[in-house]
């Protein structure tokens, strides 16, 4: 009786399971679970290391919230798991993911680091994966040492201070090293489960393949990655120069931006007829979000950049400051005035001379200041077109795209009577409240007979893009027109979809970029310019330009050269590039009243041969126009008395055109 009751119980519990296995492909499914951490910037703590804290913490957030879905689905299958084994399942056998590059924030001037990850769960591979865990304990003790492991390495890394950035990397290094193992193992025991089961189709295969593909250009990257890394981390422990170092350390957070960068990219799909309009709307919306990210990253980076480029140089000029010489003591009885006088004057001059070498000193830092920090901010713009290039370039192509919609998007059709002189057919499409007309040519007379016949079996379809607008929405910017009879299909445009603001803001930023590398070549030519004469308040350089200290304006060494009046004039002054400026213009009367009031020498020049000669600036004559005008008449100014005239504009003898540009 006892046997019969256990009998009865066994195959109670055969039956029970066997009909849920039949039954568990019906709750198979993919399951996503995303989290996002934010972590604020502390004083002891670099950025660097709160973003690794961040992410690690983020993906343990995800394994957690899979962990409690696998424990949900294990009591539903009657399998007996632990909580110890359900969360050594979800680190083990998940797909983690990192979304995209973690963005910045400063808020009430703290910096706060966001990041995203994604874990994946296949409950069609899980349930092999848990059947795994139930037959190889080992299996699960394997996995228990890798998250046991992992665990100690988020531990150190939440625990590391600002000096140990050299070590954070190593810790960094292999927790990606465990997590690339683990994904290699889910893949090959994927396969390994599906081949042996029979199920592996070719679209999982497709799949899988992929997959695996995927994986290994993502280490293959990281390997690459961490090689320059260290290389780069070697450089700047090896630098003892302050500005150099600060550049080595502005360029390293360049390249770590661009790296993050390049690990996104190789998580992109190919864009082919795979692709769904809903698929590529939700790709637009996240490469928006990335770019804003990146965009953010530079922005951010390109503060610390220049921020560390002026505390080198400030540190610098507190250097490099000379030492003025002791005050002379007092003048001792038995000393002579002369000889008193004598001290006193070598005492003076020395203080001249070191106010000279200290004011020259400084001069040419804040001269190399500005060409680094205009040379960084062409940098910066170069690395944000370098860095988002490829995110724009995927943008476009998914705009560029055309879709069809399954669910609608037909065109009522209508083809007219043939317009024989220019062998064509009129057609009239229609979508919605909207008509287009276009025109069907046609070569053959006969097919286009039968083409005109058979007009009724026209079919036409909508095609459409991604649009910018408010909220992403596909807008009909073509038609596919088929004529199943002649076996003839033609596309033609209808609108053109507004573009992308990002796309759109990319040529901005490749404008700035062009101003920004001429304003680095003037800042390097402000560098290499050389003092070649002083008059009063006037300093002359070797670049045909005077720089007048009194009101910080910058004159042209010399005029035009040659009667002109005064629209020739103002043109030539704007036009003129002297010194490698490009923001010359006609001075005002008051400039140049004030130019011949900034030396004596203005007053007391003498004619010589018709050539009017200054000190520093060359004028071929009396009178160089200036910017105002009054009616037909035109403002000058007389250097030879300091007088101010008004002439008709169309005036030249004697009348000059003398560029001017202010000093910024």
């Amino acid at each position: 009786m006892m046997v019969q009751k256990d009998m009865f119980r066994l195959t109670l519990c055969v039956s029970f399971l066997s009909a849920f296995l039949f039954a568990y492909p019906a709750f198979a499914e993919i399951k996503v679970f995303e989290k996002e951490v934010e972590e604020a910037v502390s004083r002891n703590q670099s950025q660097e290391q709160v973003e690794a804290f961040a992410l690690q913490k983020a993906k343990r957030l995800a394994v957690e919230e899979a962990g409690t879905y696998i424990s949900s689905l294990t009591v539903v299958q009657n399998y007996a798991l632990a909580k110890d084994e359900i969360t050594a399942l979800a680190s083990g056998v998940l797909q983690s993911q990192v979304l995209g590059v973690p963005s910045i924030a400063v808020k009430e001037g703290i910096v706060h680091v966001t990041v995203k990850a994604k874990i994946v769960v296949d409950t069609a591979v899980l349930n092999h994966q848990i059947e795994a865990f139930m037959r190889d304990k080992g299996a699960l003790n394997e996995r228990d040492e890798a998250v046991k492991k992992m665990r100690e390495v988020e531990e150190k890394l939440a625990n590391l201070k600002s000096t140990e950035i050299q070590r954070l990397e190593e810790l960094n290094a292999q927790a990606l090293a465990l997590e690339r193992d683990r994904d290699r193992q889910r893949l090959f025991r994927e396969e390994q489960v599906l081949k042996a089961k029979g199920e592996l189709s070719r679209a999982e295969a497709d799949r899988i393949a992929k997959e695996r593909e995927m994986s290994e250009r993502i280490n293959r990257t990281r390997a690459e990655q961490e090689k320059a890394k260290r290389a780069e981390a070697a450089a700047l422990v090896a630098e003892r120069d302050r500005i150099k170092r600060a550049q080595l350390e502005n360029e390293q957070r360049w390249n770590d931006l661009a790296r993050k960068a390049q690990l996104t990219q190789d998580q992109w799909i190919v864009i082919d007829d795979s692709l769904s309009l809903q698929q590529a709307m939700t790709e637009v919306n996240d490469l928006k979000q990335e770019i804003a990210n990146l965009k953010g990253r530079l922005d951010y980076q390109y503060g610390k950049s220049t921020k560390n480029l002026s505390d080198a140089y400030a540190q610098q000029r507190a250097l490099t400051t000379g030492q003025l010489p002791p005050e002379p003591p007092p003048k001792d009885i038995f000393e002579t005035t002369r000889s008193y006088n004598e001290r006193i004057s070598t005492y003076e001059r020395r203080v001249k001379e070191t106010e000279i070498e200290m004011g020259e000193a400084e001069e040419y830092l804040k001269k190399e200041e500005t060409l680094k920090l205009a040379e960084a901010k062409a940098d910066y713009l170069g690395q944000q077109i370098r860095v988002l290039a490829p995110f724009i370039k995927r943008l476009q192509d998914l705009q560029d795209r055309k879709f069809t919609l399954p669910e609608g998007g037909s065109i009522t059709i209508d083809l007219g009577e043939p317009d024989a002189d220019n062998s064509r057919f009129p057609i009239s499409l229609q979508y919605g409240n909207k008509s287009w007309s276009v025109w069907w040519n046609y070569t053959d007379v006969a097919i286009a007979k039968d083409f005109y016949r058979m007009r009724t079996y026209l079919k036409a379809e909508g095609l459409f893009q991604i649009e910018e607008t408010a909220k992403l929405s596909p807008k009909l910017t073509a038609a596919r027109v088929i004529h199943p009879g002649t076996q003839e299909t033609r596309e033609f445009a209808l609108e053109t979809p507004r573009i992308l603001a990002e796309i759109d803001q990319f040529g901005v930023m490749k404008q700035g970029e062009t101003a920004a590398k001429q304003e680095s070549k003037k800042a390097e030519k402000m560098l290499s310019v050389k003092e070649i004469g002083k008059d009063g308040p006037l300093i002359a350089y070797d670049d045909g330009t005077v720089l007048d200290m009194r009101t910080n304006l910058m004159w042209a060494a010399q005029d035009n050269g040659s009667d002109i009046n005064w629209h020739d004039a103002k043109h030539y002054c704007e036009n003129y590039s002297g010194g490698v400026y490009t923001n010359w213009r006609m001075p005002s009367q008051v400039e140049l009243s004030r130019l011949y009031n900034s030396s004596k020498i203005y007053r007391t020049t003498q004619w010589s041969n018709d050539v009017h000669l200054t000190k520093l600036i060359q004028l071929s004559a009396c009178c160089p126009w200036a910017s105002e005008t009054r009616g037909s008449d035109a403002a000058s100014f007389q250097f030879t008395g300091g007088s101010r005239f008004w002439h008709p504009q169309f005036i030249i003898t004697n009348n000059r055109a003398l560029p001017v540009r202010s000093r910024k």
